[in-house]
């Protein structure tokens, strides 16, 4: 029987130091001896097996104060501790941002759901990440911490820099995520291709969100987003632009759909090629549409029910 060989595939995990600090201050603290930030770890104890990788976790699952999943008619906050389950499990969080939702629903399996953040997911910074696309459509900015109480907020096209890379600075603790829940006559919604429904990581997805009129069927305003097709998660603001102001007709669709497909920017590897990518952003960006129709429509009828 054949050896595994050890220097692709670690037997077990090396040998790691890790500390619970109680408060953000404590992080800090840590950061400046070295440590990386663990929350959820479903990324983090993939990447500590490689040469190299930093042997210090700080977990901030402790910390109260990153717990908090908070909502008001301007903006939602989730703090860094807050898992995907906890937000799949809420219906006031799958109301105001249903692409988020979306993408979430989708990561791993339940067990790893349950241990991973929507901010894990936001600073592991991969093109292909879920929630990237719905968060984009959702206006999101990450709220940001540094020593001698010191914060800034990033919106978070600016925050994603490269695959894997992120704006963060090493002695800086993204504290959590706010975005735009959905207003009145608006829907949201994210779609992805993959060759399997769970376990793996998107070929390509979009995600939109639309503000429909007083009619129900001109869109009053659209913003669009795709991943896996660039270096990050991108918005297509031009793309979305065509829709405002009409119905969303076959022609409007199809066009919005082109104007995406030349946006992106895909890469071919071993799992799909570029050409491909850009095929599947035509198809998507017409799902994606007709599935935040089919939603305004629910919440306008919803809405005059009340």
């Amino acid at each position: 029987m054949a050896v595994p060989n050890s220097k692709i595939r670690p037997f077990h995990l090396p040998e790691l130091k890790l500390f619970r600090p109680s408060s953000i201050d404590g992080v800090f603290g840590l950061l400046e001896r070295g440590a990386r930030v663990l929350a959820g770890g479903t990324d983090q104890l993939i990447l500590a097996s490689r040469h190299g990788a930093p042997r210090k976790l700080a977990w901030i699952g402790g910390i109260d104060a990153l717990k908090a999943c908070n909502t008001d008619r301007e903006r939602l906050r989730v703090g860094a501790g807050v898992t995907l389950g906890e937000l799949i499990r809420s219906s006031d969080f799958r109301r105001s941002a249903p692409a988020v939702a979306d993408g979430a629903q989708l990561i791993g399996s339940v067990q790893l759901r349950n241990l991973a953040t929507l901010l894990g997911n936001v600073c592991t910074a991969s093109p292909a990440g879920d929630t990237l696309p719905g968060l984009l459509v959702h206006d999101a900015h990450v709220e940001i911490s540094a020593p001698a109480n010191r914060h800034r907020r990033l919106a978070l096209q600016d925050f994603l820099v490269g695959p894997g890379d992120t704006a963060l600075s090493q002695n800086e603790l993204a504290t959590g995520v706010s975005l735009r829940p959905l207003q009145a006559n608006e829907a949201s919604a994210y779609r992805r291709h993959t060759e399997r429904q769970a376990l793996d990581l998107a070929f390509a997805g979009v995600a939109a969100r639309l503000a429909f009129e007083a009619d129900g069927h001109t869109v009053a305003g659209a913003h669009l987003a795709l991943g896996a097709v660039g270096p990050t998660a991108l918005l297509a603001e031009d793309a979305a632009t065509i829709l405002v102001g009409y119905p969303l007709t076959k022609e409007r669709r199809a066009a919005c759909a082109a104007a995406a497909a030349e946006t992106c920017k895909p890469i071919s590897d071993f799992r799909a090629g570029a050409d491909y990518r850009r095929q599947l952003i035509r198809v998507l960006v017409g799902d994606v549409l007709s599935e935040v129709e089919r939603r305004a429509g629910i919440r306008t009828r919803g809405q005059d029910n009340q």
